[in-house]
């Protein structure tokens, strides 16, 4: 690797790069975990050690050099985790193990090799990290609770009839809602899905156990519904139709 490809912060004589490269991963560990600790304290660091290990994660996808990301900066981003004011919304008996996996899989699919070399300290990559977590955190929080919400609506009994079918179908065709609702879906996963919540009246865990090979988990069910209530929510058609009646 010449040193013109490498970021600002490993830049440096031409008998630095050579040494640097030539580093273990445990070697970079070691003085990564040292310096980062310098970090943290406010005190002067170098942060080439730890751009390198990074650098050998993301842009030559070595599995050691994640570990030891992993191992030295989990701590830090449980901390970010837990100031995050909705966490007590949904850390679990793991107190948050998952959470943490979920940061370091979204963090190492957002930074590609080719964005690594935007970043030229161990301040920038971990500011990316923390914006990784609270990232992590809010879309958890929404989930949580379009999924209470969901629950709640699935909860409420509806009144008996004879051919719940034919009566919805025939309310939705009389207000013209129908085909308007059939215009908006994307395919035909949300199409059956539809059908199956608010024609069949299944819930989410039904509709997956009974069609597990369209919807492998319920998280499926919630997701593709969701998706779906949003875009009804915004469409301008039924909007006007709402406004007519």
């Amino acid at each position: 690797m010449e040193s013109r490809n490498l970021p600002h912060g490993l830049r440096g004589s031409d008998e630095s790069a050579p040494q640097l490269e030539q580093l273990s991963i445990d070697q970079l560990a070691r003085s990564c975990a040292e310096e980062t600790g310098k970090f943290l304290r406010q005190h002067t660091s170098n942060d080439r050690y730890c751009l390198e290990l990074f650098r050998r994660a993301i842009a030559e996808r070595d599995d050691d050099a994640w570990t030891y990301i992993y191992q030295q900066y989990a701590p830090l981003v449980l901390t970010w985790i837990t100031q995050h004011q909705s966490v007590v919304l949904i850390l679990g008996q793991d107190g948050g193990a998952a959470l943490v996996n979920s940061v370091f899989a979204k963090f190492a699919q957002a930074l590609t090799p080719v964005k690594m070399r935007n970043f030229d300290s161990l301040a920038a990559l971990l500011k990316y990290l923390k914006m990784c977590a609270h990232s992590v955190v809010s879309d958890e929080v929404r989930v949580r609770q379009a999924r209470q919400f969901e629950e709640t609506l699935d909860s409420i009994d509806e009144p008996a009839i004879d051919d719940p079918a034919d009566d919805v179908v025939s309310a939705l065709s009389a207000q013209g809602l129908w085909q308007i609702i059939q215009d908006e879906l994307h395919n035909e996963d949300e199409r059956i899905l539809l059908y199956l919540a608010y024609v069949q009246g299944l819930k989410p865990g039904e509709i997956c156990s009974q069609h597990r090979h369209l919807f492998p988990n319920v998280e499926d069910v919630y997701r593709i519904k969701r998706n779906v209530l949003e875009r009804l929510r915004r469409s301008r058609r039924l909007q006007t139709l709402y406004r007519q009646h």
